[in-house]
């Protein structure tokens, strides 16, 4: 097995697992990286893997797809974020309990997008749930704040998080 991540075997074990569920393949999918650092499988369906505080996610999808997750906690220390990289609507809006809310769904799409995290995120407002034809998508799971976005997807059935 091939690891892109560089972070930890488990992380390469979860994301061949979560593929291997949404194809019904029982095979090793070859993980490369685009020229932006973005993940993707050769011959293989969508996916994006976020992580935090020891929680994952690999979200899987026919078409593109950019994901994120959170864990739920205090954003005091990060309000700083919303007023310099948040649209002006959303930095206006953005408290302590929905900074996370606001913020994944800010990453999703820049993974989305593979424009790098920062780059612009000011210029655009995920808020309404749709940032032009690309599908802002917001969820939790327990403790976890998550978000994806796709064009393709209206909906995620999130099966993979786990601590």
């Amino acid at each position: 097995m091939n690891a892109y991540l560089g972070k930890t075997e488990e992380h390469d074990v979860f994301i061949q697992l979560a593929l291997r569920d949404f194809t019904g393949e029982q095979r090793v999918f070859d993980i490369k990286r685009r020229p932006t650092g973005k993940p993707y499988a050769v011959d293989g369906p969508c996916f994006s893997f976020a992580d935090s505080c020891g929680y994952v996610l690999c979200a899987v999808s026919r078409g593109e797809i950019g994901a994120d997750l959170e864990l739920s906690r205090s954003a005091k220390k990060y309000m700083p974020v919303a007023k310099r990289f948040f649209a002006s609507d959303e930095a206006a809006a953005a408290t302590e309990e929905n900074f996370f809310e606001l913020f994944t769904a800010k990453e999703a799409y820049v993974k989305y997008t593979e424009m790098g995290i920062f780059s612009g995120m000011e210029f655009f407002s995920a808020m309404s749930g749709q940032i032009g034809d690309v599908n802002i998508i917001k969820f939790t799971d327990g403790n976890c704040i998550c978000a994806a976005a796709s064009k393709t997807e209206r909906e995620v059935n999130v099966k993979w998080i786990y601590l």
